[in-house]
């Protein structure tokens, strides 16, 4: 045996082994980089180390049966041991290992210094207990019955999260191949949807569970405990050609223990029933007990179509990036126009991929009404067929009566008549789970009704708390419900999630100042970082609040000059709060004229909250369609505007 090993050592058999892992590695490393600029299939870094590691025998094979001399390769036993060049070979050969070592040892140490990915957008740290944002100045509660709100909600934190909760996250797609991604997306998106029409069980949305992906992201524990749910559900994808590994497992946060894990390895064709298994292994181990009826209606989410899925995963990518850019959303939403076509060519079925793709033409229609040419009228009444016949195909392709119930909600805003709007209302207060409407917060204030859902719209920031809509949306109800410190705990909470945002940064130092906080607005807009114009508008409202008109005029003066004959939403509401009565019926006049000016109107008169602000009779088409709805006029809840006697 020593005997062996000696000639081991003098034929350099483990220098040659150790040099081949060495620069095995560091070719794996190169691999990995390049693949996506390279264009390299998902199966590329498998197929290189399968060849590596085929590779290390012959290496040490051809070690032990040749050696290097001046002349070449040539076998041991030719060679004479006295003319040989294996002791310089194997000096050359540890320099080459230890310089192979050292570049392995820069890698490691880079990636563990290197700045790693993060969630897309900031994650607060006390969601719960809606504390303040430390970007925002702190205002101390007035009284006692100041910190009501605050109070419950530090409670439901001490609670603990509900024990049927759960959040799914993105499952990581191992490997660099961008459809790859999307896949595991779907994959991780249709478990999230099966969950969720579960009854009993509280399940995060995708806009606040997709934010915790790449590496950098906090444990299972952390993560929950910013959702504010009990367990978290995680898992990875792996795809070569026809092959797919699926690993899940659930994560119990309260201890972060796994209470299931299970890895599928399958064929594409069964990844459909991977997604039921695992879907039906969560709720057994949450012990929720579906009857047929109730899994059938879970499973019925389910797309059953790889390749739809993967296109509606990059449509929907293209849809959250092009609503990040407001200026131009209508251009940034066109590339998925196509992808929204494939999709339901590929699952006619697939109900949220017709709302979604409903969208662009809701933008559409109010570019058209904002152009007012005619070109523009042909393109408002054709987007407007779009809309409602995409609409048509959500609502027909779901037998879920929350998300029917919000398609009625959405396209009775976006059209012309209002016939039945009581009933549409009064079937979206009865919703249950997390169904999404745009345009409920207004319909509700001009129905009456808002009171009735503040608790739909707390169940929203639950399901989805790191939406900051969600939290403008509670804040609004609320506050049109004349639950003043609710509204602005939820405006603190939002802004913990952009302390830019000038609506959210509004509301709440309009809520103080309703619950008669007067002294603690003045620090808001001192902390309003807006433009003069901006600034103008809120001083002067706040000023005819007061009743004070001469400070009112004299700070919309930082809006310069008013419109030369033209239609301004602030210029408009300003005339109405400052009791400029005739200036804001003949601008109101104006604007019901225009085309598919309602939805405007609409929108006016639910964020004044200063009752009528114009007299109906200005506005013959408005006025139709609060006849037809059956809704009052003026609109239940306005503010107090002393300047306002009508």
């Amino acid at each position: 045996m020593n005997q062996l090993l000696s000639e081991l050592r003098r034929r350099n058999v483990f220098r040659v082994a150790a040099a081949y892992l060495v620069v095995g590695w560091l070719v794996m490393q190169v691999i990995s980089v390049i693949s996506d600029a390279a264009g390299l299939p998902g199966w590329a870094d498998s197929l290189a180390l399968v060849l590596l590691l085929a590779g290390l025998p012959v290496a040490v094979f051809i070690a032990w049966a040749f050696e290097l001399t001046p002349a070449g390769l040539k076998p041991t036993e030719q060679v004479d041991p006295d003319k040989s060049l294996s002791r310089a070979t194997g000096t050359t050969l540890d320099i080459a290992i230890l310089a192979g070592l050292g570049l392995v040892a820069v890698l490691v140490l880079t990636s563990w210094l290197w700045p790693r990915d993060t969630p897309q957008e900031p994650r607060p740290d006390q969601i719960a207990g809606l504390a303040e944002p430390e970007s925002v100045p702190a205002i101390a509660s007035a009284d006692e019955d100041n910190q009501v709100a605050g109070a419950n909600a530090d409670d439901a934190a001490a609670e603990g999260p509900p024990p049927l909760s759960v959040a799914v996250l993105p499952f990581i797609a191992m490997s660099s191949d961008p459809e790859d991604r999307y896949f595991a997306d779907g994959l991780s998106e249709e478990i999230l949807n099966y969950l969720a029409a579960v009854p009993e069980l509280l399940v995060t949305s995708r806009t606040s569970a997709f934010q915790y992906r790449g590496d950098d992201i906090p444990s299972a524990p952390e993560i929950a405990a910013q959702l504010g749910v009990a367990h978290i559900v995680e898992g990875s994808v792996r795809r070569s050609g026809d092959r797919v590994r699926v690993t899940a497992q659930i994560i119990r946060a309260a201890d972060d223990i796994h209470l299931w894990s299970q890895t599928y390895d399958r064929t594409m064709e069964d990844v459909f029933a991977i997604q039921d298994d695992i879907a039906q292994n969560i709720t057994d181990v949450l012990d929720i007990v579906l009857d047929e009826d109730q899994r059938a209606r879970m499973l019925e989410f389910g797309v059953q179509d790889v390749e739809a899925y993967i296109l509606y995963q990059r449509a929907v990518e293209i849809s959250i990036s092009a609503h990040h850019h407001r200026a131009d959303t209508l251009e940034a939403l066109e590339p998925a126009l196509s992808l929204f076509e494939e999709v339901t060519r590929l699952a006619p079925g697939f109900s949220a991929a017709h709302q979604l793709h409903a969208d662009y033409y809701a933008h559409q229609m109010g570019r058209a009404q904002r152009e007012n040419t005619e070109d523009s009228l042909i393109t408002l009444a054709t987007a407007r067929d779009n809309y409602n016949r995409l609409l048509d195909l959500a609502k027909n392709s779901t037998r879920d009566p929350n998300r029917r119930a919000m398609i009625d909600v959405d396209r009775l805003f976006m059209n012309e008549s209002w016939v039945g709007a009581r009933t549409i209302i009064d079937q979206a207060s009865r919703t249950t789970g997390c169904p999404y409407s745009a345009w409920l917060q207004e319909l509700t204030m001009l129905s009456g009704r808002s009171e009735d859902f503040v608790p739909y719209a707390q169940r929203m920031t639950q399901c989805d708390p790191l939406n900051r809509i969600n939290w403008l949306v509670l804040t609004s109800i609320a506050y049109d419900a004349g639950q003043y410190d609710l509204a602005h705990e939820a405006a603190i909470a939002g802004l913990q999630l952009d302390s830019t945002d000038t609506d959210l940064m509004w509301s709440s130092a309009n809520a103080l100042f309703q619950a008669g906080r007067r002294e603690d607005v003045e620090a808001y807009m001192n902390f309003l970082q807006v433009p003069d114009y901006v600034r103008g508008f809120y001083a002067a409202l706040f000023e005819a609040r007061g009743g004070d008109r001469e400070a009112a005029i004299e700070a919309r003066t930082l809006m310069g000059e008013p419109s030369e004959g033209g239609i301004n939403p602030y210029e408009l509401r300003l005339h109405a709060v400052l009791g400029e009565r005739d200036a804001a019926n003949r601008m109101a006049a104006q604007l019901d004229a225009l085309p598919r000016s309602l939805t405007d109107l609409i929108r006016m008169t639910a964020t004044c909250r200063c009752g009528a602000m114009w007299d109906l009779e200005s506005t013959p088409n408005f006025a139709r369609i609060i006849q037809e709805a059956d809704f009052p006029w003026p609109p239940p809840g306005g503010d107090d505007y002393p300047l306002k006697d009508w």
